[in-house]
């Protein structure tokens, strides 16, 4: 690892830009909303757009990376994350939003599988701690950014000038990358191959991506969702809302920071059981506590969703002898292709009942991390207790 720390910095930053400009979305949904004066289902058609985008590229990206290059899958994400941002300022028809809001997705889920792909070739020992690191990084891009957007809505910017601004950070990780060479063993590796068709047939890679599907549609629909639950049923203001939200994420990011340590310790399946449990207890919480306190258990559940991403990618790398780009990359298209379903369902149900009933149907998929793990258990090959 520490011969390839140019690529270590690259993959941490990349987790802060995705992080960053992920969870500004949050806190602009309700500006947008009023901008284009849609309902709760239209916003849930962007959101399931843009994760559209998102899953189309980590579905191609490993592929495509066989076959161009890494750094070029990369290049292309940051391209096109920046041309999407820089026209939205440009656009007065909700229907452009959604076409750019897809392109924005393939962009991020370009940078995404990049990072992780980095992620499984440079963390070779202690592969759960490594990856709680990388994704850390996506914590810290990720309290910044709903914080950040408030802020600058409190200066009276429009939501698309917020946006505008993240550009000075794709650029400069897009100047870093030109001058960063990627050597041949982690640039371009086609014996990491494996078909489809040999993927698809093995029941735990199914089992895989409904947990980690539950365990994303559970941190970005809070992420998505909260700041607007905040104000529409419990009538704190958008800044107000958008302060726990960053909450959340700096919590999150402080579990990142010492997830790792508690995975590797306690064990991967071990600790996922015991913090799926602990993010559906405190969410409940926060559904039956109004005010103040009620916000603050939202924001705690932080903590504990915020290692089931990379320490999924953890299992994975270890329960996979060969071909872990192109089983991670299958894992976290359908699970992106569930978290797209499922932010579009939620915004049907605030529609149909309401705010309320919409939001703590996220509870459901919390529930759902801890079932399909328990099945996913019994079917590992790696011993994850020794």
């Amino acid at each position: 690892m520490k011969r390839h720390k140019k690529l270590v910095f690259l993959a941490f930053m990349m987790m802060i830009m995705l992080g960053f400009i992920n969870n500004m979305r949050g806190t602009l949904i309700p500006p947008i909303r009023d901008f284009y004066t849609v309902n709760y289902s239209q916003i849930g058609v962007m959101l399931m757009a843009s994760t559209f985008g998102f899953m189309s590229a980590t579905f191609f990206g490993g592929l495509a990376a066989s076959h161009f290059g890494l750094k070029r899958v990369i290049t292309f994400g940051f391209l096109a994350a920046a041309f999407s941002i820089f026209i939205m300022g440009y656009i007065n028809s909700f229907l452009y939003l959604i076409l750019l809001m897809t392109l924005l997705g393939i962009g991020l889920g370009s940078v995404e599988i990049g990072a992780n792909s980095l992620g499984a070739k440079i963390f070779v020992e202690k592969s759960g701690m490594m990856m709680n690191m990388l994704h850390l990084f996506f914590g810290v891009g990720a309290s910044i950014g709903p914080r950040y957007a408030g802020w600058l809505l409190s200066l009276d910017l429009e939501w698309y000038q917020i946006y505008l601004t993240a550009l000075v950070l794709i650029i400069f990780l897009l100047i870093y990358l030109f001058f960063t060479d990627f050597p041949v063993e982690i640039e371009n590796d086609k014996k990491d191959n494996i078909a489809i068709k040999e993927i698809v047939k093995q029941k735990k890679v199914w089992l895989f991506s409904a947990v980690l599907g539950s365990a994303v549609v559970s941190e970005i629909a809070i992420g998505s969702w909260l700041v607007n639950f905040l104000h529409v049923e419990r009538a704190f203001s958008t800044t107000s809302a958008s302060t726990y939200l960053s909450l959340f994420f700096v919590i999150f990011t402080v579990g990142r920071l010492v997830g790792g340590y508690f995975t590797e310790h306690l064990g991967y399946i071990k600790i996922l059981f015991i913090f799926a449990s602990a993010t559906l207890f405190l969410f409940i919480c926060g559904l039956l506590v109004e005010g103040v306190l009620g916000a603050v258990f939202f924001s705690t559940a932080g903590f504990f969703i915020s290692i089931m991403f990379p320490t999924i990618m953890a299992v994975i790398m270890n329960e996979f002898d060969k071909g872990v780009s192109s089983y991670m990359g299958f894992i976290i298209t359908t699970a992106s292709a569930i978290n797209m379903t499922s932010n579009w369902l939620i915004g049907k149900i605030n529609d149909i009942f309401n705010v309320f009933t919409g939001f703590a149907s996220i509870s459901f998929f919390m529930f759902l991390i801890i079932v399909f793990l328990y099945f996913l258990n019994r079917e590992l090959d790696y011993d994850f207790a020794k």
